[in-house]
């Protein structure tokens, strides 16, 4: 009886440790991932302090706040280091981290592990995250060919023309404003080639190309996994003239990997938010991410569309604080409009990211490219550039090629949102995305396929400057204001030659300005009559003289 008695109660204790294992299998749900979200619930503690900014943000960063009049706050402080340091000390790894989620990404596949971290009294909880991915061997770099332009004269832009036209582009860049002076990071999943090719050339030689990190593999060589990266990048970074020339060919750009091509994993989230704060903690201005996230190798995983509210994924999240701390984050829609899933991805649900559709060459909309509007009824996408047969560089035999998807709409409008920041530098980022906006095509009728429609840059400029008349090639005149202040522009648009005769005279007919020049053919020229605030508050008038035809408009000072 003692016998039977003793196995009883051993194979009672093995029946409870088994269904205790199970609870915690079930509920910390590995499966073989290795990568788990620990969330916790304050930075109480913290040795940073908002009052000492300088040590966890860059001067660069410090000066874009303040340009923007952004506030530092506690979502700026990094996460507590003792918190850190006491999960790691349980033996496991560290992935990522993330100030703005207050969490860290850890390594483990041990469950009893992981249901101690949970029950640290400053955990709020422990998530799954997805697989670990052991660092690949680095690849030897090519030396470039030479290439031969000589089939590709017909324009400045090379075969990328159209969609640069598209946008306004090139009215735009005539005017100086090509990126020059804004950083941009790119996130993507991998840049192969990218030191290698004749069309990046001018991005290594004028050193703009400020920095890579991977945030998969942990160490800072990008130039690997995906060619992905590569045409996204060709799509702003080209400066190749007759060849390939992208849409913000002067810029300075960081090259951020944080995409795992061998899978969906929610880690790849975590990836790209800890990418945005870092870049924010450089001073980045706009991002571009091609990337989108919906599904999952683990579909349990998976969001739902009810969860496209711009709260709910990690990545949408981050997105939000860090469109709210003045980065210009544009993203692409996806490419799910033919597909059973039919809408938008995340990040794109987040309010303040500009989400890109995609249209063909001639400005209708791509059949793939994903709807809106978000499950709480915002108009998403937001805009839309060309993604059906755009033109990028191919990575393996030097020329151009076409490809398509929302994921090259969208670089090809960060480049230009670049090049608008350059000329408004000071100016928020909402300011800007409104303006932007504004130019659009459908920008008082927008909807769930197009949203605001395709933008105006060249449109945009003219919202965003203080005062300014514009005269175009047909020698119609039109004006963005009713009184100036301190300095008025005149742009002009000629397709031929032209003498531009410009006066301001006051009301007793007496010259107050006066600039004669000469309009090189097809190029839009902005001319700038400074110093208005020494004139005294009254009419004056604008006397503009464009190859004989003048034009006179009344100016109010105020």
């Amino acid at each position: 009886m003692k016998l039977i008695h003793l196995f009883t109660i051993i194979l009672l204790f093995a029946t409870s440790s088994l269904s205790a294992q199970d609870s915690l299998t079930q509920r910390y749900n590995p499966n073989d991932h290795g990568l788990h979200l620990v969330e916790f619930t304050d930075k109480q503690g913290t040795p940073f302090s908002v009052f000492r900014p300088h040590e966890f943000l860059s001067a660069a960063a410090l000066a874009r706040r303040e340009r923007m009049s952004v506030v530092i706050d506690e979502l700026d402080l990094p996460v507590n280091p003792a918190y850190i340091q006491q999960v790691l000390a349980m033996g496991v790894g560290l992935q990522n981290t993330s100030k703005w989620l207050n969490a860290i990404a850890i390594q483990t596949k041990d469950v009893t592990l992981l249901a101690k971290i949970d029950q640290l009294p400053f955990v709020q909880s422990v998530k799954p995250l997805g697989k670990v991915r052991p660092v690949s061997e680095i690849e030897n770099l090519r030396t470039p060919p030479k290439v031969d332009l000589s089939k590709h004269k017909e324009s400045y832009y090379g075969e990328g023309l159209n969609q640069v036209r598209m946008l306004g582009g090139d009215a735009l860049h005539d005017l100086g404003y090509t990126g020059e002076g804004v950083v941009v990071a790119v996130f993507d999943g991998g840049f192969v080639n990218v030191p290698t090719m004749p069309v990046f050339d001018r991005l290594q030689e004028e050193n703009r190309l400020l920095g890579t990190k991977d945030f998969v593999e942990g160490d800072s060589y990008v130039f690997e996994a995906s060619g992905h990266g590569t045409n996204v990048l060709s799509c702003m970074a080209a400066k190749s003239p007759y060849f390939l020339v992208g849409t913000a060919p002067d810029a300075s750009y960081y090259l951020f990997k944080t995409e795992d091509v061998k899978g969906e994993f929610r880690t790849e989230e975590m990836n790209w938010v800890a990418a945005l704060e870092y870049a924010d903690s450089i001073g980045v201005e706009v991002v571009n991410s091609s990337l989108g996230y919906t599904g999952f190798n683990d579909t349990t995983m998976s969001y739902k569309y009810e969860e496209l509210d711009g709260k709910t994924a990690y990545i949408t999240r981050g997105a939000e604080i860090g469109s709210q701390k003045g980065i210009l984050v544009v993203n692409s829609a996806g490419n799910e409009g033919s597909g059973s899933w039919h809408y938008i991805g995340a990040p794109a649900d987040a309010p303040s990211v500009l989400s890109i559709a995609a249209v063909r060459g001639d400005g209708k909309r791509a059949s793939f490219s994903s709807w809106g509007p978000t499950i709480d009824g915002r108009i998403k996408p937001d805009i839309a550039a060309q993604g059906l047969s755009t033109v990028v560089s191919s990575m393996t035999k030097y020329k151009v090629t076409r490809t398509s998807g929302t994921s090259f709409s969208s670089p090809v409008m960060a480049g230009m949102v670049a090049s608008l920041k350059q000329a408004f530098p000071d100016t928020d980022a909402d300011h800007l995305r409104a303006m932007i906006k504004q130019s659009g095509t459908q920008s008082t009728e927008p909807d769930s396929s197009l949203g605001y429609g395709i933008p105006n840059y060249f449109v945009a400029y003219l919202l965003l400057s203080e005062a300014t008349v514009v005269v175009d090639h047909t020698n119609s005149i039109f004006t963005t204001f009713q009184t100036v202040d301190k300095s008025l522009n005149i742009v002009l648009e000629q397709k031929q030659l032209s003498d531009v005769s410009i006066t301001l005279y006051n009301r007793l007919g007496q010259v107050q300005y006066e600039l004669q020049t000469l309009l090189q053919p097809n190029q839009v020229k902005e001319f700038k009559i400074p110093d208005l605030e020494m004139l005294s508050p009254d009419v004056y008038t604008l006397k503009l003289v464009v190859d004989g035809t003048a034009h006179y408009l009344p100016i109010w000072k105020e």
